[in-house]
């Protein structure tokens, strides 16, 4: 009994997916960012924060736009 050939598939397109740009930075990272100690950065209302999973952590978007208005 003679098999069949198998039947190649059309060669899948591979889907490229770009590296992820993090959306938030540490409260470290943010005072690195602005140049100010991390204890002034830790100061309530310095800096925007929003707390996810009990991180303290800041917005990209909202220092941008904390900047932009300093500018």
């Amino acid at each position: 009994m003679k098999r069949k050939p198998l039947e190649h598939k059309a060669e899948e397109a591979q889907l490229v997916v770009p590296p992820l740009e993090r959306q938030t930075y540490t409260i470290e990272e943010a005072a690195k960012i602005l140049g100010i100690c991390r204890a002034v950065a830790y100061r309530k209302g310095v800096l925007p924060t929003v707390q996810i999973a009990g991180r303290r952590l800041v917005p990209k978007v909202a220092l941008d736009r904390m900047l932009a208005k300093t500018a």
